[in-house]
């Protein structure tokens, strides 16, 4: 295969990419992905499922998308949080994102390894599926397929849903947005089910992006085929709301191969033949990209699959003509990853007299960027980050716009990442309230950031019994371990463990355990 290069760790980690991962054994806690390897099929009760996500190899263990599976089995799945509940007809199955614990028809299991996420998609053993389903499951590594048969099956959901006051729900994917009718209109699958619904001026459209957790108002412009939907109507049959959600991920490319590309940040993207992709706003293939573009991928939340992939390149500058809209520079200056109430400035210098704006990344678009009163030519403003809005490490783009000419969109060198959600404490072990019996126990918790600012190492403390037993453990980014040197006496033991993110974000999270030798 070749590859564009950008370093030998990148390099290598194409070099075996189709669309699935590798890590080293790992014993608990969890340690991070390291590189993708051979594309694995899924098979379902006969059908082949889109590869994206795929299954991968993590630990020597082959680990399936689970919501995939049972998604296309019929089996609702509702998330909240981390925790994920799957319900068939006669069948109640819970996991909690991070945990070994799961929960099948109010019976509690413990898997052979995790539930984790991994390039937004939940992963569990090949043999828990079996186990919850009571499915028959096979792997043939020499024709890398997962085969899964089943028995359980759910009812497929209604696309409408009917609720008190009249109204009615109607939930699916985007599989059409048709900007030229008159009114506009939206049409929206799920299962065998197919419904166009007229988008008339009055009806309130919300955009979510649920990695962000951003929503803005917006249009039906806004809205891409692949998004998950859910319309609200009125008893009359109107639109009252449109809410769309989907997941980003952006960054950008470090190394690119004919088949996939990864960015900066490790996350490997292989598109399939549905993946919609864009150079600076032209149709284009993974063949036209090259290292150094910055790239946002567009998922559905539900399915993960990739549907839309916005590529921008920056171009060689050409002479500007007199008279017409000019950036000389433009800027921003932060001091690293912002939380809420923090600001960065962002600053353009270019043709007096225009209206300048800028972009954050594809989240917040179109923010006034006014210019100085007594500095022509100069447009400066503050942003100050409110609550609730999170994005990893993501370009600031400039616009300026004089009369009717728009100059070439300009790009900031720096990049800005904002997080304004604490870490989350995942998993911990020896669990609340749990009595172990030996008196050497391994105490350990996992941890992340919702973004990829990163958790501060050195930020990350833990206690035993009112002792701080930091300089003894091993800390990583993603998890704190502690293993008593000396005994600890029967009884209750308390642990505390506290994290802080490269934003500044603290967690922290406190439990006990019993310790009974005799």
């Amino acid at each position: 295969m070749l590859l564009i290069r950008s370093g030998r760790w990148y390099a290598a980690l194409l070099a075996v990419c189709a669309a699935a991962w590798s890590v080293p054994a790992s014993a608990a806690p969890p340690k991070k992905d390291e590189a993708p390897v051979r594309a694995i099929a899924i098979v379902v009760n006969g059908e082949e499922l889109s590869r994206d996500p795929a299954p991968r190899i993590v630990g020597g263990r082959l680990l399936v998308p689970v919501v995939r599976i049972y998604s296309a089995l019929g089996i609702e799945v509702s998330r909240s949080g981390d925790d994920l509940i799957a319900s068939a007809p006669a069948k109640r199955i819970a996991l909690h994102r991070g945990s070994s614990r799961a929960t099948i028809d109010n019976r509690v299991v413990m898997m052979d390894s995790p539930a984790v996420e991994i390039d937004d998609a939940t992963y569990v053993s090949l043999r828990f599926v079996a186990d919850s389903l009571g499915a028959q499951v096979a792997y043939d590594p020499k024709a890398q397929r997962v085969e899964v048969t089943s028995l359980v099956v759910g009812r497929t959901q209604a696309l409408e849903q009917h609720s008190s006051g009249g109204m009615t729900q109607v939930v699916g994917t985007v599989s059409a947005v048709d900007l030229n009718s008159a009114p506009e209109s939206l049409t929206l699958t799920r299962g065998p089910s197919v419904r166009t619904i007229a988008i008339t001026s009055d009806a309130k459209i919300a955009i979510q992006d649920v990695v962000t957790r951003t929503s803005t108002p917006g249009t039906l412009a806004d809205v891409r085929v692949g998004d998950a939907a859910s319309v609200l109507l009125r008893a009359n049959g109107s639109v009252d709301q449109v809410v769309m959600r989907y997941a980003s991920r952006s960054g950008t490319i470090a190394a690119v191969s004919s088949s996939a590309f990864v960015l900066q940040s490790g996350y490997v993207v292989t598109p399939d033949k549905s993946t919609q992709i864009t150079l600076n706003g032209t149709a284009a293939t993974i063949g036209d990209l090259k290292v150094g573009d910055s790239v946002t991928v567009r998922l559905n939340p539900d399915t993960s699959e990739k549907r839309q992939i916005l590529v921008s390149r920056a171009m060689p500058s050409t002479p500007t003509p007199t008279g017409s809209a000019q950036i000389v520079d433009f800027g921003v200056a932060a001091r690293g990853p912002l939380r809420a109430g923090e600001t960065f400035s962002v600053t353009l210098h270019g043709t007096p007299g225009g209206r300048a704006t800028f972009d954050i990344g594809t989240y917040l678009t179109g923010l006034p960027l006014p210019e100085v009163r007594g500095q022509p030519g100069t447009y400066e403003t503050t942003y100050k980050v409110p609550e609730g809005v999170n994005f990893g490490r993501t370009t600031v783009y400039g616009h300026l716009t004089v009369g009717a000419t728009s100059a070439p969109r300009a790009e900031a060198s720096q990049l800005v990442a904002v997080t304004t959600t604490a870490p989350q404490i995942v998993d911990i072990a020896p669990q609340n309230g749990l009595v172990v019996n030996s008196n050497k126990p391994s105490i350990y918790a996992t941890y992340r950031s919702p973004t990829d600012v990163g958790i501060s190492v050195s930020s990350v403390r833990i206690e035993v019994n009112g002792l701080d037993v930091t300089p003894s453990s091993t800390r990583t980014d993603t998890f704190i371990t502690y293993s008593p040197s000396a005994a600890l006496a029967d009884g209750t033991v308390t642990v505390k463990v506290s994290v802080a993110d490269n934003a500044g974000n603290v967690a922290r999270r406190s439990w006990t355990f019993s310790v009974r030798t005799r």
